[in-house]
């Protein structure tokens, strides 16, 4: 496996840590794009299992990010999830669906006490952690699809 280092801005990520926090006890979910390991957009998305122990990012927002993020010539970086009441560590659960999207990091947001936030690579069932480097605010832009009217 490749070294990899996710570049967020700290607005974007306090954005993704209130999303979490208003989800909870449920787990929350969400799908990060960009260029070269660096988030230009982050989506929040509803979770379609509506469960504090799994987590499935809504097939209709699924398509629209993939959608805004070809015409914008950007990748899917990462999914996000987080786990209400355990530590940013990969569960099983997540470790499965690893299969979907290989590429894509798998950002963990713990709620369990004061909030972590780690990344991984999952690939062929291996798990490596991910460095994440925040930079000053004003980079990319925070979509919460959850508000958005489905087409």
């Amino acid at each position: 496996m490749n070294q990899r280092r996710l570049t967020i801005s700290n607005q974007l990520l306090r954005h993704i840590l209130e999303h979490c926090l208003e989800e909870k006890p449920l787990e929350a979910c969400g799908i990060l794009t960009g260029k070269e390991d660096v988030v230009l957009h982050a989506y929040a998305t509803e979770n379609a299992r509506q469960s504090p122990v799994f987590y499935e990012v809504e097939p209709v927002h699924q398509a629209t990010v993939l959608q805004e993020m070809e015409e914008r010539g950007e990748k899917l970086l990462a999914i996000y999830h987080s786990h209400p009441t355990t530590a940013a560590e990969p569960s099983g659960n997540d470790i499965r669906l690893a299969v979907h999207w290989p590429e894509a990091l798998r950002v963990i947001v713990s709620l369990a006490g004061a909030a972590v936030v780690r990344a991984f690579l999952i690939q062929s069932g291996k798990v490596q952690e991910v460095p994440i480097r925040t930079v000053p605010d004003g980079g990319g832009v925070w979509e919460d699809l959850r508000a958005r009217p489905r087409a």
